[in-house]
């Protein structure tokens, strides 16, 4: 099994995410990352599923989106054709050591987005693996609270998704 980047352009209508996380779900296949957002094209929305599978699984995956009315085009992204990148925000304890953790916060490239009298929360962008080694190394400090977006992505060069037909 390998990880899986399927993305795909579907109605932007209410109930279009549901029915697509319950054909996934039905079928036993677990989603490691789901986001969902706007295109430019504001009747349309794009869906990015990560998830490990083998080549059968993810090909299945595909053909059943592929049956769902709302949704208009899908593709997996292959491994080495992907521009990725998650967003984290982490909520850190910042009551001891606040010029430390400043210093720790700007080598892991992170941008403070608040400060309470307690706990200071950074934004740190980057590949889940980057994400996953900066949480790693911010624990010491307190991590108070973590919220992650998943994964978006695109692929590289001039390949864009949405040039189909509708």
């Amino acid at each position: 099994m390998k990880q899986r980047i399927i993305s795909f352009i579907v109605s932007n209508q209410p109930g279009v995410l549901s029915r697509v996380a319950g054909l996934i779900s039905r079928r036993g296949f677990n989603i490691d990352s789901l986001t969902v957002g706007v295109t430019q094209d504001t009747s349309l929305s794009r869906i990015t599923i990560v998830m490990n599978a083998d080549d059968q699984i993810a090909q299945q995956v595909i053909k059943q989106l592929e049956k769902l009315i709302d949704v208009k085009h899908v593709k997996e992204i292959e491994s080495g054709m992907q521009t990725l990148s998650e967003v984290a925000l982490i909520k850190l304890n910042s009551e001891k050591n606040k010029v430390e953790l400043m210093e720790k916060i700007g080598q892991l490239w992170g941008r403070v987005v608040d400060m309470g009298e307690k706990t200071t929360t950074i934004e740190i962008t980057g590949r889940t693996e980057y994400i996953n080694e900066s949480i790693k190394e911010l624990e010491h400090y307190g991590i108070e609270e973590i919220a992650r977006t998943g994964m978006v992505a695109l692929e590289r060069g001039d390949i864009v998704l949405n040039n189909f037909e509708l």
